[in-house]
């Protein structure tokens, strides 16, 4: 797999992942979608949203210092394939407690074992 950076235009192993060159990670939503707009990948072609020539374009857009612009027909069906990956990857209850910050999970958690312990 090749994916771009959105950021600073350096290659990187993976979409989400941070950038060696300089360690930015795609936090927005928006920032996300672009990261996996500029992905590419041979094994998996049904994830590839544009060809190599056009990357390689945004590439050259990014390292310009050019904000760069996705069609919207694009950004929708990237969009609309990372939402389908994440409703397979767990369970509804999972991903809507993925959501929510780390205390405030751990206090449910916490809520819940006591309920369950005070039940036995």
């Amino acid at each position: 797999m090749i994916s771009v950076c959105i950021y600073c235009g350096s290659n990187k192993a993976k979409a989400l992942d941070s950038c060696g060159a300089c360690s930015h990670t795609p936090d927005s939503h928006q920032d996300v979608i672009h990261s996996i707009i500029l992905s590419y990948s041979e094994d998996e072609p049904y994830l590839n949203f544009l060809s190599m020539d056009d990357i390689e374009a945004y590439r050259e857009t990014i390292l310009a210092g050019t904000p760069i612009h996705i069609d919207q027909t694009t950004f929708n069906a990237a969009e609309e394939a990372y939402s389908a990956v994440g409703s397979l990857e767990s369970p509804q209850a999972l991903q809507y407690f993925a959501k929510i910050s780390h205390p405030v999970m751990l206090v449910l958690l916490f809520v819940f074992l006591v309920f369950i312990l005070a039940g036995s």
